[in-house]
């Protein structure tokens, strides 16, 4: 693959420089036949993915006490509170409202594919709903990190969008990074690398987008990844000893350029 100038897409994404009408710059540079407009269109769109996803986590997340409640029979976190309580998050994070998708800026793909994860992300909600509501059983191991990876099988069988998590030492073989996503994590392990830029590139033959989405670590991330370093968590496995607000890894995104 051939490095893109991610660095400028990225800018233009997050809306710090205006989009420019014609690639014919970008094209020179990577000797691509993609217009330019339709590549920052992808990495806008895999940006977006990626966040939408974390906001899912990041729900998860913040509902983790009471998942994990072995007193209550029944939470009230049904689908329809979860995609409530996504929509807030996705919302201020990205500044987009999807109940209003329609009526926005967005390319019919983003739309699509943001509409997509988020009944993907409903209904590993509602298949989850027997095992979060099980009275009498305390910690149940529905966790971001899982609720993650459902979501991100089941919006590629449905897709053919590739969303994953990886991290440089994976707890799950399934999420150990490739090649490309090991350089990005080892870029953003680095303290000095700023919070939250993307890294994207296009593939040599132009038929995809790929990007990465750096994860960083959350008080109740800490309950299981935090310190001491190498002792056990309460699913039994050695803590990474991370600390608060350090990288954890990221959502790796591979958007075909026909999806």
């Amino acid at each position: 693959m051939r490095r893109l100038p991610w660095m400028l897409a990225c800018l233009v994404a997050a809306g710090w420089l205006p989009a420019l009408p014609s690639a014919r710059g970008l094209e020179s540079s990577d000797r691509s036949t993609i217009p330019f407009h339709t590549i920052l269109e992808l990495e806008q769109t895999a940006r977006l993915l990626a966040i939408l996803l974390d906001s899912g986590r990041a729900v998860v997340n913040d509902n983790q006490t009471l998942l994990d409640d072995p007193t209550k029979a029944h939470k009230g976190f049904t689908p329809e509170a979860f995609e409530g309580q996504l929509r807030d998050m996705f919302r201020g994070r990205s500044g987009i409202n999807l109940e209003e998708l329609a009526g926005g800026t967005l390319s019919p793909r983003s739309r699509h594919l943001l509409q997509e994860l988020v009944t993907v992300s409903k209904q590993v909600i509602a298949d989850a709903q027997a095992e979060l509501n099980r009275q009498g059983a305390g910690f149940k191991g529905f966790i971001p990190a899982v609720f993650g990876a459902r979501v991100s099988t089941r919006f590629t069988a449905v897709t053919g969008v590739r969303l994953k998590q990886t991290t440089l030492d994976p707890r799950n073989p399934a999420n150990r990074p490739d090649s490309y996503e090991r350089v990005a994590l080892e870029a953003f392990a680095d303290s000095a690398y700023p919070r939250e830029k993307v890294i994207s590139e296009m593939a040599a033959n132009s038929s995809s987008l790929r990007l990465m989405f750096p994860l960083y670590a959350t008080r109740q991330c800490l309950d299981c990844h935090g310190g001491p370093k190498g002792g056990l968590d309460r699913t039994g496995y050695p803590r990474e000893g991370l600390t608060l607000g350090q990288n954890a890894g990221a959502i790796s995104v591979l958007l075909p350029v026909g999806k």
